[in-house]
């Protein structure tokens, strides 16, 4: 269970450059549904929010290394 879970921290981890994509993409879908006003807010808020991404990104992979590296020492 501990090799998946490093694999799975690498995974998470090899995502990060898609966030600025993952953000576009939502303002196309919020200008899609009709919400302009929070693809605004995020348009505005572009950098923060790739900002904020790449967090939960790291903190997500440390997470489940550390989940892994306890689980290989039991």
């Amino acid at each position: 269970m501990h090799i998946v879970l490093f694999a799975l921290a690498i995974l998470v981890v090899a995502l990060m450059p898609l966030v600025p994509k993952a953000v576009r993409l939502r303002i196309s879908v919020l200008r899609w549904i009709g919400w302009n006003w929070a693809a605004n807010v995020l348009e505005k808020n572009f950098d923060a929010w790739v900002a904020f991404g790449r967090v939960v990104i790291v903190v997500t992979a440390i997470v489940l290394f550390c989940a892994g590296w306890i689980l290989r020492h039991e």
